[in-house]
């Protein structure tokens, strides 16, 4: 009997373990390649380089790359290909880039790109977050860290 028993709860084990594991981890909504124009979007509209952005400054129209892998703490990239931060302080390099690891928040909506290295053209500097959600019906990642809803619309590459 003890036998049956053990059995039995193997098969139960082996049957139930996947999905109750699976239905705790982040779907890959958020995995992939990402696409923006640094320019702001407002509450998540086409984005618009007439709009101010931060104090008055407006978006440059470069392009920005979001790469974020898979995992419960997937590693998570960003470059913008022009970044008037780097060329006004007299940088050699205008292209911007963030390393880093991401935080899902439960129940998986959202997740906080934490980049622990950045810089104009390398890692030289320190680290800062951002807040992505995604948006399910339209597949884009809409950011808006600080909350004010202007904010940055990524679309997914193709």
């Amino acid at each position: 009997m003890k036998r049956v028993s053990f059995a039995l709860l193997v098969f139960v084990l082996l049957t139930f373990a996947p999905t109750t594991i699976a239905s705790h981890t982040p779907t890959s909504r958020f995995v992939g390649s990402w696409t923006a124009i640094d320019c702001p979007s407002v509450g998540g509209a086409a984005p618009d380089c007439s709009v101010p952005w931060f104090d008055d400054v407006y978006g440059d129209a470069s392009l920005m790359t979001l790469q974020i892998g898979r995992g419960l703490t997937p590693p998570v990239k960003y470059q913008d290909s022009y970044a008037s931060g780097c060329d006004n302080n007299g940088s050699p390099s205008t292209r911007w880039v963030a390393s880093g690891t991401g935080e899902y928040a439960p129940p998986f909506d959202f997740l906080w790109a934490n980049f622990t290295k950045s810089g104009c053209g390398a890692f030289g500097m320190g680290g800062y977050s951002i807040h992505l959600y995604h948006d399910p019906g339209s597949d884009t990642i809409w950011e808006d860290t600080d909350g004010d809803n202007h904010g940055t619309l990524w679309s997914r590459a193709h």
